[in-house]
């Protein structure tokens, strides 16, 4: 919240009122602004939180204890530190039975003066200011030439003729390329804003006037593909699979290669590349055999492993359609107060397209899986009706039934979401990984290193699934970090040949896009396919269970 009032404030000192500024703290932050007037605090802390000179082990003390610390009361805050100094200090036992009435009185009183000499010095130094607006800075010339939205007013691509010329009128051409010139007016938007706040950058009127405008045609311009998204929708046709194919078609032309012609370049180039990427069979024959790895096909059939993985009715033939319309009806029941979500799931669920979190999983907890019945009954009855399957508000969707069964989060992360079973086969997963990296069969990950990652996340998975099913509480094998684990050399004449894998050449990398080590195979596959990491994604674009993330109606 601190962020978004930062930038609230920058906005409302810069005369763009109050409805304004709040929307454009909004795409800045990513947050959502409280309902009705924002009071900005007439003062606030220092620009800088300042530490007063003194022993380590006082500062660290004061850490520990902090959160017992009462507002105002340097008399009580300064005997709760000087107690936790005793305990650092070997006066008295940290066993939460001795306390400072254990030792000498006049030991203490030297503790406790120190201690008082500290929090009266960290609240001098940290002391509110009264709040004054900022000293704005003007916009260099080479700056503002970075800053199209704030400098210029836009053109409308709805009527531009660049735009236009090509399209051959159908819904699909404009919905595709419609949405192409929107997320890059968002982007560029946001990019801007950031720029100019971070900045601190003076506003003229001619500026403001820019923004305003510019924010305008966004709106319109948004309010356009979701039309143009139903329409597609109401003819039985899959917006997101159009928008991808036309994207692929688009980038094709710009650039004027192919697939073909990349693999061709590959064959030339010289080195680990040449070498690892003779061809693009053998990145499809790569990917193909790491599939073979990750999901362990060899032991479980894939359709059971993704039927582990997405368990509930909420993944039947309605799947898309239960997305769409429960990501909507969620946003709205969180803004009324009915249900509780952490902000980065309220956040998905407005904008949309997350790359993981899957709005199926939030309903199924918080209404119930047998809510997808009452769901798919509206679609059954309005498959054929003249307005077709489009969210009705909140308030039908009430009426059908659709009371929460949970109005708190079952957790702190979106994986408190999962069922049991579902994360035991994300363990099971990476079980399979840690075992190829052991044995030496992993064309990716290949050192002790690896498996610390790999164990990290099957520990933080055995950690949640505890948390939503203490009543399965047990440890299970391999929980612990196998630090000590040997791994053996990846054979020559292996998956890749004529490649040691054992040199360590850096980071790695899968058609020249960087890896982090920890990958998982969707995300491997959508590197694969798509030429970018899923992680370094605009939350509002990705996927999830590799595919489709929503139907937007």
């Amino acid at each position: 919240m601190n962020k978004l009032l930062e930038a609230f404030v920058y906005f409302m000192e810069n005369g763009l009122g109050e409805k304004l500024s709040k929307e454009l703290a909004e795409k800045l932050t990513g947050l959502k602004a409280p309902k009705g007037k924002i009071e900005i605090p007439k003062t606030k802390g220092p620009d800088e939180f300042q530490m007063p000179k003194a022993k380590d082990d006082v500062i660290e003390a004061s850490d520990n204890v902090s959160g017992n610390y009462a507002a105002g009361d340097t008399k009580y805050n300064a005997d709760v530190l000087a107690e936790e100094q005793a305990r650092k200090r070997g006066f008295i036992e940290d066993d939460g039975i001795q306390d400072a009435t254990d030792m000498s009185q006049v030991e203490y009183s030297k503790l406790y003066s120190e201690a008082y000499e500290f929090l009266t010095n960290l609240n001098r130094l940290n002391k509110p200011v009264k709040r004054t607006p900022n000293v704005k800075t003007l916009a260099t010339r080479k700056m503002r030439g970075d800053l199209p939205f704030i400098n210029t007013r836009l053109s409308n691509p709805m009527t531009n003729k660049m735009v236009l010329r090509g399209l051959d009128g159908t819904t699909e051409s404009l919905y595709s390329q419609f949405r192409i010139e929107l997320e890059a007016y968002k982007n560029g938007l946001e990019n801007n804003l950031k720029t100019i706040k971070e900045n601190n950058i003076a506003l003229s009127s001619k500026d403001k006037d820019n923004i305003l405008y510019n924010i305008k045609l966004v709106n319109n311009l948004n309010n356009k593909v979701d039309q143009l998204a139903d329409d597609l929708v109401q003819a039985d046709k899959s917006p997101e699979k159009i928008y991808q194919d036309f994207r692929n078609v688009q980038l094709e032309k710009r650039f004027g290669i192919t697939r073909k012609d990349i693999a061709e370049q590959l064959d030339k180039d010289q080195g680990i590349l040449a070498s690892m990427d003779e061809s693009m069979a053998k990145i499809k024959k790569l990917i193909d055999e790491t599939e073979d790895i990750r999901s362990g096909k060899a032991e479980i059939d894939n359709k059971t492993r993704v039927k582990n993985l997405y368990q509930g009715k909420g993944y039947g033939p309605n799947e898309g359609l239960n997305r769409s319309l429960t990501r909507q009806f969620l946003r709205d029941e969180i803004e009324s107060g009915r249900i509780e979500t952490t902000q980065a799931i309220y956040n998905a669920m407005k904008e949309g397209s997350h790359p993981f979190i899957d709005s199926i999983k939030v309903f199924r907890h918080h209404y119930g899986d047998d809510a997808f019945d009452k769901i798919g009954k509206y679609i059954d009855e309005n498959a054929f009706s003249d307005s077709g399957i489009r969210y009705p508000g909140r308030f039908e969707f009430r009426k059908m039934g659709l009371v929460p069964l949970n109005k708190k989060a079952p957790g702190k992360t979106y994986a408190h979401y999962s069922l049991p079973g579902e994360i035991d086969q994300e363990i099971a997963d990476i079980d399979k990984v840690i075992k190829t990296i052991e044995e030496g069969n992993n064309p990716f990950f290949k050192t002790k290193e690896d498996i610390k990652n790999q164990n990290s996340k099957r520990s933080n998975l055995v950690k949640i699934r505890n948390e939503i099913a203490p009543e399965d509480t047990k440890q299970l094998p391999g929980d612990e970090l196998l630090e000590t684990a040997e791994v053996v050399p990846i054979k020559q004449e292996g998956i890749i040949s004529n490649l040691d894998l054992n040199i360590d050449r850096g980071p790695k990398k899968l058609n020249n896009i960087e890896l982090y080590g920890d990958e998982t195979f969707d995300e491997l596959k959508y590197i694969e396919e798509n030429g970018v990491h899923p992680r370094d994604l605009d939350p509002r674009e990705g996927f999830a269970r590799g595919g489709i993330v929503e139907v937007l109606i």
